[in-house]
């Protein structure tokens, strides 16, 4: 939801709009290097493909409902005849679709890659992990006012790090994944999988730069792991103190949270907020530690 930032962000890599400053990332279509042709078309048609399974299902429901009206034994005939199609058909479509994807690690790209799991690890830890939408500058004094002195209103999404394969996709190894705002990001060892509603995208680790800072976010309650670093009223004066003329006013943590910007030339930009405020800057040193050389 909205919430309170006193340090303004970057507005480089971002499109501004009336004010509003808008963290948007390629879609899947546009992350499809040639290199990566022949996997992105396989992946993108077992991810696509029609799901015979589901229409198997719906049509034996519909069967059913049209042969309660005539016996309750027809009706129960039909729902046992549909569960055993429909299991059957559910086991052929796995069988179709999925892709099977086995790495053969030689030591130093073994090495690699768990630098890279070792680095989700990190972002893995933290307690809360925002992916940022917008952020929109406050005007004025008096909208600062009642936003408890912040400089920004920023919009954020909660993100999820952790581990699993791609749909449809059987590996021999554990993938560390990102969730966020539509998106799943798989790291696998030769670059990052990208999935979304418009299919499967990839982008290559050396198409991949990172960076990470620091930023002061205002929290009415903050998570755990989050270094709080001052305090603000909800309801400043000029000075810092409290404005008398608000009824409700009480002290807000400033806390000190992590900021990670993930991005390629080919468009992929993920723009993440940490509760623990050293999180991006650990990140940024295993993973560029394991996508080194490639």
């Amino acid at each position: 939801g909205k919430q309170n930032q006193l340090q303004e962000y970057d507005n480089n890599e971002s499109i501004d709009d009336h004010n509003i400053t808008k963290y948007g990332t390629a879609s899947s279509k546009k992350l499809a290097p040639q290199s990566r042709e022949e996997l992105l078309r396989k992946l993108n048609d077992s991810y696509k493909l029609f799901r015979l399974d589901y229409l198997s299902g719906i049509s034996f429901c519909i069967l059913a409902y049209i042969a309660f009206q005539s016996s309750q034994v027809a009706g129960i005939s039909t729902i046992v005849v549909g569960i055993i199609a429909t299991t059957l058909v559910a086991y052929w479509e796995a069988k179709r679709r999925t892709i099977h994807i086995t790495y053969d690690f030689e030591d130093e790209n073994a090495s690699r890659f768990k630098k890279i799991i070792s680095a989700f690890n990190l972002l893995a830890s933290n307690v809360s992990s925002w992916s940022l939408v917008d952020s929109r500058n406050i005007s004025g004094t008096h909208e600062s006012k009642l936003n408890a002195g912040a400089g920004n209103l920023v919009n954020k999404t909660n993100a999820q790090i952790g581990t699993g394969n791609p749909p449809w996709v059987e590996t021999n190894i554990t993938v560390p994944t990102l969730k966020t705002r539509g998106q799943t990001l798989y790291m696998m060892p030769d670059g990052i999988l990208v999935y979304d509603d418009r299919g499967v995208g990839f982008v290559e680790y050396d198409d991949v730069s990172i960076n990470a800072n620091t930023t002061r976010f205002i929290e009415e309650k903050p998570p755990s792991d989050a270094k709080v670093v001052g305090k603000t009223w909800l309801h400043p004066n000029k000075n810092g103190g409290p404005d008398r003329r608000f009824s409700s006013n009480h002290e807000i943590p400033i806390c000190l949270y992590g900021e990670l910007k993930i991005k390629s030339s080919s468009g992929m930009f993920i723009y993440l907020m940490t509760s623990k405020h050293d999180s991006p800057s650990n990140f940024m040193a295993e993973f560029q530690e394991g996508i080194k050389s490639f």
